[in-house]
């Protein structure tokens, strides 16, 4: 396994050392680890909520999106003499 260094402030390596005593990590790499999960979680939990407030902009509900999904399945399917 390779290791890289990076050049960051020193109030930002502070502020990650901070960060370190809280999570409890034993090495930076494992706490960057963590802080990228959970960057990832957030900007699929945005995604969601953005997802749903245009979802409701439009006066459809998750079940329309999925009963949809399936009618077009259903209809590929047809087409291709999968089912009748």
């Amino acid at each position: 396994m390779s290791h890289t260094t990076i050049s960051i402030k020193e109030d930002t390596k502070k502020e990650l050392k901070k960060l370190q005593e809280i999570y409890k990590t034993k090495s930076m790499d494992e706490l960057l680890k963590i802080l990228i999960v959970q960057a990832k979680k957030k900007y699929i939990d945005n995604f969601s909520e953005d997802f749903k407030a245009r979802l409701r902009e439009r006066g459809l509900t998750l079940d329309d999106i999925i009963k949809s999904g399936e009618e077009i399945r259903n209809e590929i399917l047809r087409e291709r003499g999968f089912i009748d």
